[in-house]
């Protein structure tokens, strides 16, 4: 499992936005950390949901879901961030900097605190 870092919305200048985003994220294995990205379909982290993501004005992305608007690559991080905070990843044992993005981790990851 792995801690997502930030998530980048695709796009394609003048006004296409891609339906997939690029995941980076950081993972501990054996005695190290590494770091690593790949991409996933946007409806990886919003499943069973409607949603249309759109560039406004000035090339702003605009994520339209369940009635609500989030606006800016920011704070449609953060909502996506809220949905999964990690990914599961494969991780070569011989090279392990060498990795790929299997699936979201839809379940939350903490300490409770008492």
């Amino acid at each position: 499992m792995a801690s997502i870092e930030r998530i980048q919305i695709g796009t394609i200048e003048p006004n296409l936005v891609l339906p997939e985003v690029k995941v980076h994220y950081k993972y501990y294995f054996q005695s190290g950390l590494y770091y690593g990205s790949g991409y996933l379909n946007l409806e990886d982290f919003l499943p069973a949901e409607e949603f249309h993501l759109l560039l406004g004005k000035n090339s702003i992305p605009s994520l339209f879901i369940n009635g609500s608007e989030i606006i800016t690559e920011e704070h449609i991080e953060h909502f996506l961030l809220s949905q999964a905070a990690s990914v599961f990843v494969y991780i070569d044992p011989i090279e392990p900097y060498h990795s790929r993005i299997d699936q979201v981790n839809p379940n939350s990851i903490g300490v409770p605190s008492d």
